[in-house]
């Protein structure tokens, strides 16, 4: 008899601890479509519980979601997540997201990672051919997995006028990939200290610093 009015009373902690251990995040008043900016009007508030596993956006973000573009579409009644919000398309306006086929040979053997800088070259179709191979400048957006014959398809940021050119070498298999410095670029024309420093001497060709003589 005690047990079961000491398991009655456990089952009535828990429920009320599930009830009120809960967190208040943004969901979607009515459907957001991915690209378009997000008002204040879009949102509204609901209470999920707090282990929800999900990364979602808290309420008190509101000011942080508003002014931000939907990544993708979100429904109605769907909590935002913190990967629904995007200050940029990709891709942005005057570029294209191009996905390249690569055979093992074709990409470094170094692991491609998003936002990667590389060289899309050209290969000649005629190995024996001496022209000078081309290349379009391109930035790793995402890189899918491996297929079951070792291929790999990797989304390419290029621009809009290379897009169709790059598209049709890729599709004909001259495309290599190279992988460029992952170093931030410094300013070439940044002058070393010894370039900065001063001539010692004035216009009179004295030093500048040398004392007066005396005259006696």
């Amino acid at each position: 008899m005690v047990a079961a009015i000491g398991v009655g009373v456990l089952a009535a902690v828990t429920g009320w601890a599930t009830l009120t251990d809960t967190r208040t995040v943004l969901v979607a008043r009515d459907t957001i479509v991915r690209g378009s900016v997000i008002q204040a009007e879009d949102l509204t508030e609901a209470q999920v519980g707090a282990d929800v596993a999900l990364d979602l956006v808290s309420a008190g973000a509101r000011a942080d979601v508003v002014g931000q573009r939907a990544a993708w579409d979100v429904a109605a009644g769907t909590a935002l997540t913190t990967g629904a919000m995007t200050e940029q398309l990709v891709p942005p306006s005057g570029m294209s997201v191009l996905g390249i086929v690569l055979p093992p040979p074709a990409s470094p053997g170094l692991a491609l990672l998003p936002g990667d800088r590389v060289r899309a070259v050209v290969t000649a179709t005629d190995p024996a051919s001496e022209q000078t191979p081309t290349f379009h400048e391109a930035e790793v957006v995402a890189v899918n997995p491996p297929a079951p014959d070792g291929q790999t398809v990797v989304d390419v940021l290029v621009t809009h006028e290379e897009a169709i050119t790059l598209a049709a070498e890729a599709a004909a298999g001259k495309v290599t990939l190279v992988l460029d410095s992952r170093e931030l670029d410094t300013d070439a024309n940044t002058s070393t200290s010894t370039d900065e420093e001063t001539d010692p001497t004035d216009e009179s060709g004295e030093p500048s610093g040398s004392p007066e003589t005396e005259e006696g």
